[in-house]
């Protein structure tokens, strides 16, 4: 038989920020009731004792539990008072012997400078003396030493400038063998002619004079213009290539790849300045994008002559850079006014002008084909693998889907074909891996996979003839103005260091300068360009204000007045050339 205990609510009050115990949620009907029950009690008990006592009684009950503690209290202190006043007579008395010590040591210290100063004066003048004719003896020593040195320096760097170059000639020879597959290609070595460079390279469209530099420091502008001096005098080269292995060529190191345009008698040529060869993991691979950097001008230059005006004007908006270039050399037609007696030197400063637009636009061309062959590599070493099976092979066509597929907007923004994506491809794989059917066809690898081994059907099934597109990245001009190169006249002013230094240090604008120095602002403008310390006559300061005053507006109305006269002194002009 079970028992049934039967409970009920009660109401309790507590304080607003009382929490309630976790315990009492564990607590039965019973226990919550013995807990109420005791807890009352005791507190009835305590409060019945509480009142038994009067108010005096609690006063002297409390008085009595803490007497003995302020007895031991009031005793600390007496101690501590007596301590205090022993240690400040302890430190008095301390402090007036160290006064009376210092005031004898400083007497003492006195007395001792007074006595020591000549002795010690005597004694330096007699050291000073000795060591002065050691030190005569020493500079003898060393300039003698010095001068030995110098003379063995001198042996040493002719033997070791020959065994660097002997060098540098060997492993260029071993690097050229990635060119053996290269249609009508021939190499000479012309080290030991001279005016000649090191080797003469023949291609099929074209020929290469290379200089080489093995120097651990700066390759100097003189060894730049013996390459342009070989290459001027050398009428069968085309192009010529400056490759120094361990260091940078003075002025020319802003890329690892560069260029510098010249011309000669028989035209326009291109010098390409490859700084620190050794410096890249695969020298081959820096070998071949160079000469795939020179076909590409190659190719450029003979394309240009059979360019019309229907294709010049969608090129305008491609590089607007040169065009720019061509606009403010029409501007400076009435400059080349003043100075007609002088056409040598106009004709000299046309050419600097053509080979700056060439130079600026062959820098980008550079900049673009190393962004484009870094691309390419690293991404076929994430997707593709060679694992040495001849059954395996993959064709261009399929490679390319794929790629363009990873990498559709980086393939717009620089609107990337096909042929150039085999054309990086073939740069760092090797010959004997791959076929190509057709010169403008596909190309097959051998021995390449997918790493993913998924290869889509739809790229399987899109293995199409593909279509060669060429695009020329030339600015649009008019036929015409095309030839019209006029860089403006360099002024030769006496305080042209005073003009830069004015310019460099303050924020005054042109039309400013020109007050302070009484010189036409034009001429303050040219000194500037000269220098190169802007760009463009655009970007000095103050231009904007300068055109709208009046000199800047009767030079422009002078040169709509004289443009059919200038142009035909233009077309003769560029036609001597």
């Amino acid at each position: 038989m079970f028992y049934i205990m039967t409970t009920k609510l009660i109401q309790i009050a507590v304080p607003l920020e009382w929490e309630v115990p976790q315990i009492m949620n564990t607590l039965n009907a019973e226990e919550n009731a013995l807990i109420l029950k005791t807890g009352g009690e005791m507190i009835k008990e305590a409060r019945a004792l509480v009142a038994a006592l009067s108010q005096k009684e609690i006063y002297n009950k409390i008085r009595e539990e803490s007497k003995t503690e302020i007895q031991k209290l009031e005793l600390d202190l007496l101690v501590q008072k007596e301590l205090t006043i022993k240690m400040e007579e302890i430190l008095t008395e301390q402090l007036k012997e160290i006064r009376n010590k210092n005031d004898e040591l400083k007497k003492q210290l006195h007395e001792y400078n007074f006595n020591s100063k000549e002795i010690i004066k005597a004694e330096i003048d007699k050291e000073r003396e000795k060591y002065q004719m050691i030190l005569s003896e020493k500079d003898k020593q060393v300039l003698r030493i010095t001068e030995n040195y110098e003379n063995f320096l001198k042996q040493t760097d002719t033997k070791s400038s020959k065994k660097l170059g002997d060098e540098g000639e060997e492993n260029f020879m071993l690097l050229c063998d990635t060119f053996k597959d290269f249609v009508g290609y021939k190499i000479e070595k012309k080290s030991h002619q001279g005016h000649k460079g090191d080797f003469h390279l023949f291609f099929e469209n074209f020929n290469v004079l290379v200089d080489l530099k093995n120097y651990t420091g700066t390759v100097q502008k003189k060894e730049l213009d013996k390459i342009e001096h070989d290459l001027a005098i050398n009428d069968t080269m085309d192009f010529g290539w400056l490759i120094s292995y361990e260091s940078n060529v003075s002025d020319w190191n802003r890329f690892p790849i560069m260029y510098k345009w010249i011309v000669t008698d028989v035209g326009l040529k291109c010098i390409i300045i490859v700084n620190k060869l050794n410096l890249n993991k695969n020298p081959t691979d820096i070998l071949r994008n160079v000469w795939n950097m020179t076909n590409e001008i190659h190719t450029i230059l003979s394309k240009a002559k059979q360019v019309d005006n229907s294709e010049l004007i969608k090129m305008k908006e491609r590089d607007y850079n040169v065009l720019q270039k061509i606009k403010t050399a029409y501007k400076r037609i009435s400059e080349m006014k003043r100075n007609i007696f002088s056409m040598s030197q106009t004709a000299k400063d046309i050419e600097n002008d053509i080979i700056d637009s060439i130079n600026m636009f062959t820098n980008e061309l550079s900049k673009n084909e190393f962004e484009k062959s870094l691309k390419i590599k690293t991404w076929w070493n994430e997707n593709i693998i060679f694992d040495d099976n001849k059954e395996n092979k993959l064709t261009s066509t399929e490679v390319w889907l794929r790629f363009k597929k990873d990498n559709k907007l980086y393939i717009d923004e620089n609107k990337m074909l096909i042929d150039d994506f085999k054309t990086h491809i073939k740069n760092f794989i090797d010959v004997n891996n791959y076929v190509e059917k057709s010169k403008k066809g596909s190309v097959e690898f051998i021995g390449f996979n997918f790493k993913d081994l998924l290869v889509c059907q739809e790229i399987k099934n899109t293995k199409e003839e593909e279509k060669l597109e060429v695009e020329l990245n030339i600015p649009n001009v008019d036929e015409k103005k095309k030839k019209k190169r006029i860089k403006k006249e360099e002024y030769v002013l006496e305080d042209e260091s005073k003009i830069i230094n004015e310019y460099n240090d303050s924020e005054k604008p042109v039309l400013v300068l020109s007050k302070v120095f009484n010189i036409p602002v034009y001429k303050i403008i040219s000194c500037l360009v000269k220098h190169n310390i802007i760009s463009k006559r655009t970007e000095v300061r103050g231009y904007k204000e300068y055109t709208e005053t009046d000199e800047y507006k009767n030079k422009l109305s002078k040169i709509n007045e004289e443009k059919s006269e200038e142009d035909k002194m233009y077309d003769s002009l560029c036609s001597s050339i």
